[in-house]
């Protein structure tokens, strides 16, 4: 009879703490950054904090579901709509195997989902603050401007030696 309660104990322990909700909570620390920095972070309606920021967000499936979390930046001059914050399964969640009822609490508490630990937004000017470059002055200018943020973008270059060049290229 000892027998099988300790094996009855052991199995329900083994069945219930396989779960992400468990070991990785239903909440998660973000650091959140955007070009400007200083720009407000709204999260669900409520302000969470200025860029750069390390904020607590609710894990969500449906942010699994549509691949990221919808968040709103502010700052004057800068469009607060369209920035999402990556969300991908919560590799914890794979040590459910087969435990239906494990998933499903995942699920329903979204500790299924996992955003990305950093997140950092290029912010997108308003339309009206965007002047049309005159391709006759400068169209060589942009044009080495497009390529030098391409060698930043592929790590090629340093955020340093990014500034330094374009400095060059915008005093030309």
């Amino acid at each position: 009879m000892k027998t099988i309660i300790k094996i009855s104990i052991l199995g329900f322990f083994l069945f219930l703490t396989s779960c992400a909700t468990i070991f990785t909570g239903t909440t998660q620390r973000v650091s959140i950054d955007s070009n400007p920095q200083g720009a407000n972070i709204i999260i669900d309606g409520q302000k969470k904090g200025k860029t750069p920021s390390i904020v607590k967000i609710d894990r969500e499936f449906e942010a699994f579901l549509d691949g990221g979390k919808e968040i709103q930046l502010e700052i004057n001059g800068y469009k607060k709509d369209g920035y999402t914050l990556d969300a991908e399964l919560n590799p914890v969640s794979i040590i459910n195997l087969f435990n239906v009822l494990c998933w499903g609490i995942d699920v329903a508490t979204g500790a299924i989902t996992r955003y990305d630990n950093h997140s950092n937004f290029e912010m997108i000017p308003l339309q009206e603050n965007i002047s049309i470059p005159n391709k006759k002055d400068s169209g060589d200018k942009y044009e080495k401007l497009t390529k030098l943020k391409k060698l930043l973008d592929e790590e090629i270059i340093t955020k340093e030696e990014y500034d330094k060049e374009k400095a060059k290229i915008l005093a030309e």
